[in-house]
């Protein structure tokens, strides 16, 4: 009995021991793991053959580290969390505008109303060449916020190219909030338009605001909710402008953490904000976003809205912010969330393919689901689908052949000795002269033609030959034409775009939604829409009947 006791007591002690060991294993990988790149670090800044920063040695491990995960987790250090700080807030520190590289030139491509670049006349379109006294080059240009920003009250000067003209100015760095409402108004048959252009945590007080203020003028007989082009931002905010809409209860978005251990329902908590009998659409194109996408699947999946335009990004995880020493932070990816069907909106193809994050996705494959009150089928793991697709979704309209950068840069060429946006246009002129503009100018490096005519000056550098360099020189030649004849064939698109553009070298941000939304196509079409009793077919239809 002893040796049966015994025994028992050692097996007992034994599976105790094991359950440890496998308990402690990743964690002890962990610190193995810590440990082994710590003395690395140790070693190189040491005895490397040169001097090095161990600060730059440790930020370029972490980012390629996390470049490993998926695009959404980011690492900021302490010089950038005021961009952080711009995600979570929608405020910061600069001088009013935002910068592209567009071509390979640090561009002008948006103005706040009422800052110091605004008050001293900075234009969208401007060429930025440099920063107080740093030429802005390739690099400078990837981390050129981080030479605007600085404290309250300073002042930086900017170098700027507008058209063939180069001039000075001197901005002031103040405190900017950001709008995330940057349009409200009525159009024909009191059709209620809101643009929501982010989701910061002021958001839901400023959508709120705007409901009120279109409200106070007008009776609604119908809401379009524009979130195109609106990359997202905190997820609360989306839960909080969603539940505007729906009745308590409503499940608005289900997050779940790794393994799916730890899940969490947000739903509607208190009386809709708008009434429940007017009917609404969201606007969305394949730039809407996590949050946009958070909102525009809420509505969808309990039937409260008809979604129009073309499919989201499909972004379907979400982000933590952890605060790190040193005044570092890390913006991480802990869940998936899942919109109230039940159905994952996260991209499956194409999407970050070398990440390890791509290895969970294989569970996330497509499925069929269905809405919760007309039981309409809907699919998961390709974005928001819309119940009506539409071509001109996106506000580009230019095709890509002939290129944003060219309609960019005519529209600052003929505008730079102009003070005011000229009343109106003679559109055959206008064509003309934009044709004769891209036929005199250098085709931009990115284009199809730009790389064509660099490759005959290398076909030339490598000695390649008469015949060849003349091959090649005929194919560039060819690509003109077709350019020509697609310039002319988009005429009455391409006359819109530029026209729009020279207009808003005098306009910011806000003005320029301001001009754009009410004649928006698609936001028109979504008004026929809300008028016509199509509406109401989109929840009856083969799709689903009512349960």
């Amino acid at each position: 009995m002893n040796r049966g006791i015994l025994a028992i007591s050692f097996c007992i002690t034994a599976c105790a021991i094991g359950w440890i060991t496998v308990q402690e294993t990743p964690y002890l990988r962990l610190s193995r793991a810590i440990e082994l790149f710590g003395t690395i670090v140790r070693e190189i800044n040491d005895q490397y053959v040169q001097p090095i920063e161990p600060d730059e040695l440790v930020n370029e491990a972490i980012e390629h580290m996390l470049s490993k995960l998926d695009p959404y987790t980011e690492f900021y250090r302490e010089e950038q969390t005021a961009d952080l700080d711009f995600l979570l807030q929608g405020k910061y520190i600069g001088v009013g505008i935002r910068l592209a590289t567009l071509d390979s030139t640090l561009t002008v491509v948006g103005l706040t109303e009422g800052t110091s670049a605004h008050r001293e006349g900075v234009r969208i379109g401007d060429v930025v060449l440099a920063i107080d006294s740093i030429a802005v080059t390739p690099a400078i240009a990837q981390e050129a916020r981080k030479y605007l920003r600085g404290s309250v009250g300073t002042t930086v000067r900017l170098r700027l190219l507008r058209g063939t003209d180069t001039f000075d100015v001197r901005l002031t760095r103040e405190e900017i909030v950001v709008r995330n409402v940057m349009y409200a108004g009525i159009i024909e048959g009191g059709i209620g338009v809101v643009r929501l252009d982010r989701f910061s945590r002021r958001a839901p007080e400023e959508f709120r605001s705007a409901l009120d203020s279109l409200r106070s003028v007008h009776q609604l007989r119908g809401l379009i909710v524009d979130i195109r082009d609106n990359p997202g931002g905190l997820l609360e905010a989306a839960v909080s402008i969603a539940e505007m809409f729906l009745r308590p209860g409503d499940t608005i978005v289900i997050t779940k953490n790794r393994n799916g251990s730890n899940q969490r329902v947000y739903t509607a908590r208190s009386m809709p904000y708008t009434d429940t009998t007017i009917p609404v659409v969201v606007l969305v194109n394949s730039h809407s976003a996590s949050a946009s996408e958070i909102l525009a699947g809420a509505l969808q999946d309990n039937d409260r809205a008809v979604v129009v335009g073309d499919t989201t990004l499909g972004k379907g995880l979400v982000q933590t912010v952890v605060t790190l020493p040193y005044n570092a932070a890390l913006k991480l990816t802990t869940a998936r969330y899942y919109t109230p069907s039940g159905r994952s909106i996260q991209q499956v193809h194409r999407f970050c393919p070398d990440c390890w994050i791509h290895r969970g996705l294989d569970t996330e494959q497509q499925k069929t689901f269905r809405t919760l009150k007309y039981r309409r089928a809907i699919v998961s793991g390709a974005g928001i689908v819309p119940d009506v697709v539409l071509e001109s979704a996106d506000r580009d309209s230019v095709p890509p052949a002939i290129g944003r950068t060219a309609i960019v840069n005519f529209a600052t060429h003929y505008t730079s000795r102009l003070h005011s946006a000229p009343a109106a246009f003679n559109q055959a002129q206008l064509l003309s002269a934009f044709v004769r503009y891209v036929e005199q100018s250098q085709s931009a490096s990115s284009s199809v033609l730009g790389k064509v005519q660099r490759l005959a000056d290398q076909a030339r550098v490598d000695e390649w030959g008469q015949r060849s360099v003349q091959h090649i020189e005929r194919l560039a030649q060819l690509l003109r034409a077709e350019r020509s004849r697609l310039v002319y064939e988009h005429g009455r698109a391409i006359v819109a775009a530029l026209e729009q553009e020279i207009r808003n070298r005098f306009l910011t941000d806000r003005q320029i939604a301001m001009q754009q939304e009410p004649s928006d196509a698609v936001v028109v079409a979504a008004a026929e829409i809300l008028r016509s009793s199509s509406y109401r077919k989109f929840f009856m239809t083969a799709h689903g009947t009512d349960r």
